[in-house]
């Protein structure tokens, strides 16, 4: 086995983040590296891997996780297997690797996490073994873990020394770090269906909104739901006020009034809410929770363009407070067009013969210069490039038979 040391517990230090992610043979990466800062913005055609890429960062949380672990992750609905997520450009090395750098500002590599597995055997069930796993802290090598060539006992190597809590006590930190990961998408039906805000288990498709709201300490949870009422004055006509509130089964339920003609405002609960509504106050909340970086998904959908192009700015404003990394999805013109928005934040996803890779806008010199001196917003020099190619004739084309 290779060399494990325990490395300091971080005191006084600002949030912990991503600060560069890189992937190889994972989905539709066949090798792709990107520096992030606070925010991020990925943009690309539609199966470029945008979502693919937000999934490697939750594949590390499910295997930190007390209840995940490599098989569980790799099981995760989505990925099933291993054969799934390994990149199906994949040449030599047929290994698959995350790569990532965990920091800061001041110290962007305060760990350094690197992940090789391989699957031995083409038939499904075959053991995926970890064939390399690296920790660094400060640069200070504290786990270095390499299968050998001859292996008498593969099962020891079928786990992370991450998912194993004897094992990662001298990086506890940095699992700890990456079971904070948040992943949502917001989905109205799931939100309005009440049978989920009792269960007691993550969802990232928002079905534990309501229960996120009502175990949060009233002292935070009220002012937190102030600020959510101010903004949804502004984004939601006619709104008036928000409250929490549980039914007579113990339930939370939202509870939105409107003014209307009459002398009291009209009550309506989350299942009656539209969909733009319930997804801007997933992304309010979560944008304002403590925690580790949160993982959206277009979080533009279902929002009007006026509303998205005051979602970078709330999330900055958040970021003030929780000091939570966002890492978003996006096809928003709107959303890019926002002022404020550097080239270093937003990351193309490029698509080729050989698989996917990312390149950062303040990399390409024709977006800076179309930028900074043509006087481009990004929306504008980024999101061009991202059509696919021959799309202007989609439109020409008949889907409809006879």
């Amino acid at each position: 086995m290779g060399e494990h040391r325990r490395a300091p517990r971080g005191t006084g230090r600002q949030s912990l983040r991503f600060t560069r992610v890189g992937l190889e043979n994972w989905r539709n990466f066949r090798k792709a590296e990107v520096r992030l800062g606070k925010r991020a913005f990925l943009v690309g055609p539609n199966a470029s891997g945008k979502s693919n890429f937000l999934d490697a960062l939750r594949f590390l949380r499910d295997i930190a996780r007390p209840e995940g672990g490599l098989a569980s992750a790799l099981a995760q609905p989505g990925r099933g297997s291993f054969k799934n997520v390994r990149c199906l450009f994949a040449r030599r090395p047929s290994t698959l690797t995350i790569d990532v750098d965990v920091g800061d500002d001041s110290h962007p590599a305060v760990w350094s996490y690197t992940l090789v597995l391989q699957q031995h055997g083409a038939v499904r069930g075959d053991p995926v073994t970890v064939e390399q796993e690296i920790v660094k802290h400060q640069g200070e090598v504290i786990l270095d873990d390499r299968r050998p060539e001859q292996t008498q006992d593969w099962l020891l190597w079928t786990q992370t020394k991450l998912e194993q809590v004897q094992q990662n006590k001298g990086f506890r930190e940095l699992a700890e770090f990456f079971t904070s990961i948040r992943y949502l998408h917001v989905v109205p039906q799931i939100v309005r269906d009440a049978r989920r805000a009792i269960v007691a288990t993550e969802d990232p498709f928002g079905g534990d909104l309501l229960r996120r709201m009502k175990e949060t300490p009233k002292k935070t949870r009220e002012p937190r739901l102030r600020r959510l009422r101010d903004a949804l004055k502004l984004a939601v006509p006619q709104f008036e006020n928000l409250e929490l509130k549980d039914d007579v089964e113990g339930r939370p339920h939202l509870y939105a009034a409107f003014r209307h003609w009459r002398v009291h405002a009209a009550k309506q609960d989350e299942t009656l809410l539209s969909d733009g509504t319930l997804r801007l106050l997933g992304f309010l909340w979560s944008i304002t929770e403590r925690g580790g970086p949160l993982l959206l998904e277009e979080p533009e959908l279902s929002l009007h363009d006026a509303v998205v192009a005051q979602l970078p700015a709330m999330i900055a404003k958040a970021q003030r407070l929780s000091g939570r990394q966002v890492i978003a999805s996006t096809h928003s013109e709107a959303l890019l067009n926002a002022p404020g928005i550097a080239p270093d934040e937003v990351h193309r996803i490029t698509v080729s013969e050989n698989g996917s890779a990312i390149e950062t806008a303040a990399d390409n010199p024709e977006i800076r210069e179309q930028v900074e001196k043509a006087g481009w917003s990004l929306g504008q020099a980024v999101l061009p490039l991202t059509q696919p190619e021959g799309i202007d004739r989609l439109g020409s084309l008949s889907v409809v038979s006879g």
